[in-house]
C-alpha cells in the first residue's frame, strides 16, 4: 500500500512579524526566509515522514524555484517521477505573513499548479493502486481533483479530501469521498455558519456528512479536532504545546492522518496521532521543516 498525493508545490516565501497589517497599512517585517510548501507537497512529505510510502504528483515551472521547493521531499524519499516541468508558467508561490502569536496570513501564486490538466490523470491510472490513499486537495483545478476521484472510486482507493483553500462550494462528487477534512474556516465557507468552537463544529461535521461523505472531520486548532460518522459524533482535544508558527499545521494533520490508515490503523487512533503529529509542528518554524517524523511521534501517549 501506498499514499499517492496529487496536488500543489509552492515556494514559500515567509515573513515573520509582530502583527498582520490591516487593509492599506504597512508593516515592517522582523525577518524573512524560503522554504519548500504547496498543499500537495507539504501532506506527501508529512506522509513519508509518518512512514508511508508516499508518491507525489504535480507541476513545478522549468525554473530556479523548483529546485528549492522539492527540496525535502528528495531528501525523504517522496518519489518524484512524476512530477511534470512546465516551460511556460513559474513554479509556485506561496507568501506568507506569521505573526508573533503564531497565526498566518497567505496569498498564493499557483503558477505551474494551475496548468495541472488531464496528464495527472493518466499517471494517476498508472500509479495508484486498490487498497492505496489517495490525498487531495483545491490548490490544482477543480476538473483535476474530479477526475482523480472518479479513478480512485473505480478502483477502490481510499479518498482524503482537504477542501483548502475555502471554497463556498463543492461538486456534490466531491463529497462522495470517505474523508472530508477541513479546518473551522473551511467548514464556516462551505456551511455558511459560524464554527468556533466545539459545539459548532460537532453541529458542522454532522452537516458534511449528511452531504455524502463517510467521515467528515473538522480541525479546530488548538482546540482540537471534531469528527463524524455513522457510529456518533466524536472529539480529541488539543494538545497544550509552545506554539510558534502554526503554518502548515494543517497539512500535518492531513499527511499523518493518511500515513496512519494506509498502515492499518484506525480511524479514531489515526486521528489522535495526526492531532499530535498537527500541535508537534507547531513548536517549530516553517511548514515542511516542522514536520514530524514516525519515530518522535510513535512513543506519545495518543500513538
Amino acid at each position: 500500500m501506498a499514499v499517492v498525493v496529487v496536488g500543489s508545490i509552492n515556494l514559500d516565501l515567509i515573513a515573520r512579524i509582530k502583527r498582520v497589517p490591516r487593509a492599506g497599512e504597512t508593516g515592517l517585517a522582523d525577518s524573512m526566509s524560503t522554504s519548500p510548501g504547496g498543499k500537495g507537497a507539504n501532506q506527501a512529505l508529512a506522509a513519508r515522514r509518518m512512514g508511508a510510502d508516499t508518491v507525489l504528483l504535480g507541476m513545478v515551472g522549468d525554473d530556479a524555484f523548483a529546485m528549492q521547493a522539492l527540496k525535502f521531499l528528495r531528501q525523504d524519499g517522496v518519489d518524484l517521477s512524476r512530477i511534470g516541468v512546465h516551460p511556460e508558467h513559474p513554479t509556485g508561490l506561496a507568501m506568507i505573513v506569521v505573526e508573533e502569536s503564531g497565526q498566518n496570513a497567505i496569498t498564493v501564486v499557483p503558477g505551474a499548479n494551475r496548468a495541472l490538466d488531464e496528464g495527472v490523470l493518466h499517471q494517476l491510472q498508472e500509479v495508484l493502486r486498490p487498497r492505496d490513499t489517495l490525498v487531495l486537495q483545491l490548490e490544482v483545478p477543480f476538473d483535476v481533483v474530479e477526475g482523480c476521484i472518479v479513478i480512485a472510486q473505480k478502483l477502490g482507493a481510499r479518498i482524503l479530501l482537504d477542501p483548502a483553500p475555502a471554497v463556498e462550494r463543492l461538486p456534490k462528487s466531491f463529497y462522495r469521498v470517505q474523508i472530508l477534512m477541513p479546518n473551522q474556516v473551511e467548514a464556516e465557507t462551505l456551511l455558511g455558519q459560524p464554527v468556533n468552537d466545539v459545539r459548532s463544529a460537532k453541529q458542522a461535521a454532522r452537516q458534511l456528512r449528511g452531504r455524502g461523505v463517510e467521515v467528515a472531520i473538522v480541525k479546530l486548532g488548538e482546540q482540537g479536532v471534531v469528527w463524524a460518522t455513522e457510529r456518533g459524533i466524536f472529539y480529541v482535544p488539543g494538545e497544550p504545546v509552545p506554539a510558534v508558527d502554526a503554518v502548515g499545521a494543517g497539512d500535518a494533520f492531513a499527511g499523518a492522518l493518511a500515513a496512519r490508515l494506509d498502515a492499518g490503523d484506525g480511524l479514531a487512533e489515526a486521528i489522535r496521532i495526526a492531532n499530535h503529529a498537527a500541535a508537534l509542528s507547531t513548536t517549530r518554524l516553517g511548514a515542511q521543516p516542522s514536520f514530524a517524523y514516525w519515530a518522535e511521534v510513535r512513543g506519545h501517549p495518543s500513538s
